[in-house]
């Protein structure tokens, strides 16, 4: 790959970072030898504000692509568009692919023409799928290429069929206590499965008894009014289940799409609908959800797991407890 970067001034340092956050220090303006796949180019600030104004991959440039940049401030504040890097510890960075047309591809399916030139992050939200090794005498061979093979970056719209996931910041949620909320659950969900799938050490406690599906039950049937009021507290106006569900050590949920899609329910389950916690450590546990990658699940999200195929591998030493639930929001 060639890469051409137009500037105010000379770049004194940059470098790439592909999936595998593997470093590469290349040279501007002549052919390098390196692994044909995505990039990450990182362009940090060093002592005086620099302009970008075009980037070429190959000779050729990525024109509005650009507006996929963006710059990272010394306060950690993102900003876009901005296509400079002006301040101590602040950096630029932008998603490239050593193949111009795949790039091409890849962003104009996933941004609307009109939206280049104005802040994505508003509209949008950015994931990057990257490569990762699970233990190799664990797991089969369909989950550890499922891991290590990442899509890369992509950008979706938010509030979509297809947003893979929303990250709740909601203090009311956070604050709330998560020992209590599983004693009040467990008195809630009368129904248990064992070995879910045929899968040894994934057992779920239910709501309900058999597929999460309508009809609704009312917030108020609950028996337990500490639930009720989390339930209210996620924004939800009826409940169609709620379950918890337990993940031994060195054990899987293989890859799947729940099959909602075939359900009463589907309105109401399709999209980023199902609130999940990871309650504990997240250590050594990794959820992939398609080709958003990683969830990041040291916080509460709604995530969608209807629409994208997704896989759990909990490599760590201890038992992974999740709460999930899905309603009318």
């Amino acid at each position: 790959m060639k890469l051409s970067i137009t500037s105010t001034e000379k770049l004194q340092n940059f470098y790439l970072k592909d999936l595998n956050d593997k470093t590469f220090i290349i040279e501007l303006d002549t052919g390098q030898n390196i692994p044909e796949g995505w990039y990450n180019l990182i362009i940090p600030y060093v002592d005086k504000k620099v302009e970008i104004s075009n980037i070429s991959i190959n000779g050729n440039s990525i024109k509005e692509l650009i507006y996929t940049g963006f710059y990272t401030d010394g306060n950690g504040v993102r900003h876009q568009p901005a296509n400079a890097v002006w301040d101590q510890n602040g950096y630029y960075s932008i998603w490239i692919h050593t193949q111009s047309g795949i790039l091409w591809q890849s962003i104009c399916d996933q941004i609307r023409s009109g939206d280049f030139g104005t802040n994505l992050f508003e509209k949008y939200m950015l994931t990057v799928d990257k490569n990762i090794i699970i233990k190799e005498d664990c797991f089969d061979n369909i989950l550890k290429s499922y891991f290590a093979n990442g899509h890369g970056p992509r950008w979706w719209l938010k509030n979509d069929r297809l947003t893979p996931y929303k990250i709740i910041d909601n203090d009311n949620i956070l604050k709330t206590d998560t020992s209590k909320l599983l004693l009040e659950l467990k008195k809630c969900l009368p129904y248990t499965q064992k070995d879910l799938s045929g899968v040894k050490g994934w057992h779920r406690y239910g709501l309900k008894n058999g597929p999460t599906d309508l009809p609704f039950v009312e917030i108020d049937d609950v028996p337990s009014n500490f639930v009720q009021e989390f339930i209210r507290k996620l924004g939800y106006k009826r409940i169609i289940d709620i379950a918890i569900q337990t993940l031994t050590p060195n054990t899987a949920v293989p890859d799947h799409r729940d099959d909602h899609y075939r359900r009463q329910g589907y309105e109401y389950t399709s999209g980023a609908k199902k609130f999940y916690w990871n309650l504990g450590s997240t250590k050594d546990i990794y959820f992939k959800l398609g080709e958003s990658g990683l969830l990041p699940l040291e916080k509460p999200m709604f995530i969608n797991t209807v629409e994208h195929v997704h896989a759990v591998v909990n490599q760590s030493e201890e038992e992974r407890t999740v709460i999930h639930m899905y309603g009318e929001l």
